[in-house]
C-alpha cells in the first residue's frame, strides 16, 4: 500500500493521551497515513494503549532503554514507510484536513518542506488560540534559515517558530541523514528543523492552524521556554 504520510509518536509515560493522538492522525482526509509509536520505555501502560491501536496503518515500537524524545523520534524515522513524515506529540492532535492542505501549499510551492501554524489549547484558559498571529505567518509564505532563526526571537514571548511541527519528505531527510540530536532534552525540534532548512529545504508555511499543541494541567509547561521534553514533546 502507498503510504503519503508517515506520523512519528515518540510516547513516554503518555497512557491517557496516546489514543486520541494516534486517532487524530488516522482521521487525515484526501491522504493515506501510517501512524509509528515509539514507546520509550515508558513506566505506565503507553506501550498497552499503543498496542490496542495496531493494525495496518499503526505500528509499535517498545524500546528497550529510554533514549529521549531525539532517540525515539530517531526510531522512528528509520521505520517510516510514508513519502513524507511528520511528528506528532503523544499528548497532542491534528486536525482532519491538516495534511492534506500542507501537502497541496508544498506542491504548489515546490518545497520539501511545510510548517503551519498551531492551536494552543489550555484547559485552564479557555477555547484554542492560534499560537502565531496567521496574518504575520501569511506574509512569509516560505521559510528560510533566515527568518527562521530571526523568527525565533521575534516570536519569543511566548512561543517560538521552534514549536512549529515540520512534514519533511521522506527522501530529502535520508538523503542529507537528517536525524534528531539525541543528548537533547529541550530544542530538539528546533536544531532539526534549522538542520532541515540548513540543507538547502524550501519550507512552505501554511498561516491557518493544523496542529493542537495541548497544555495540560498539572504538567511542567513553559513560560518563555519549550516545555520539559522528558515526555516526549
Amino acid at each position: 500500500m502507498s503510504i503519503d504520510v508517515s506520523f512519528i509518536v515518540a510516547a513516554f509515560d503518555a497512557e491517557g493521551t496516546i489514543r486520541h493522538a494516534v486517532e487524530s492522525a488516522l482521521a487525515q482526509e484526501g491522504v493515506s497515513v501510517e501512524v509509528v509509536v515509539v514507546d520509550d520505555c515508558s513506566g505506565d501502560r503507553t506501550a498497552e494503549a499503543a498496542l490496542g491501536l495496531a493494525s495496518e496503518r499503526v505500528r509499535v515500537i517498545r524500546l528497550d532503554r529510554n533514549r529521549g524524545p531525539g532517540g525515539a523520534r530517531n526510531v522512528g524515522l528509520a521505520a517510516a514507510r510514508g513519502r513524507f513524515v511528520a511528528v506528532l506529540d503523544a499528548d497532542d492532535a491534528v486536525y482532519p484536513g491538516r495534511m492534506s492542505r500542507l501537502l497541496q501549499r508544498m506542491r504548489e510551492s515546490g518545497a520539501r518542506i511545510g510548517v503551519d501554524n498551531l492551536d494552543v489549547v489550555d484547559d485552564r484558559t479557555g477555547p484554542p488560540r492560534p499560537m502565531f498571529e496567521p496574518a504575520r505567518l501569511a506574509a512569509m509564505p516560505e521559510m528560510t534559515l533566515d527568518r527562521f532563526i530571526e523568527g525565533n526571537l521575534l516570536f519569543a514571548a511566548p512561543f517560538s517558530l521552534g514549536y512549529m511541527k515540520p512534514v519533511i519528505e521522506r527522501r530529502f531527510v535520508e538523503r542529507h541523514g537528517l536525524r534528531y540530536v539525541e543528548t537533547l532534552r529541550i530544542g530538539e525540534d528546533y536544531v532539526f528543523l534549522a538542520s532541515a532548512l540548513a540543507e538547502g529545504g524550501r519550507c512552505a508555511v501554511e498561516p491557518r492552524p493544523g496542529y493542537a499543541y495541548h497544555i495540560r494541567s498539572g504538567s511542567i509547561s513553559r513560560a518563555r521556554a519549550p516545555r520539559r521534553r522528558s515526555r516526549e514533546g
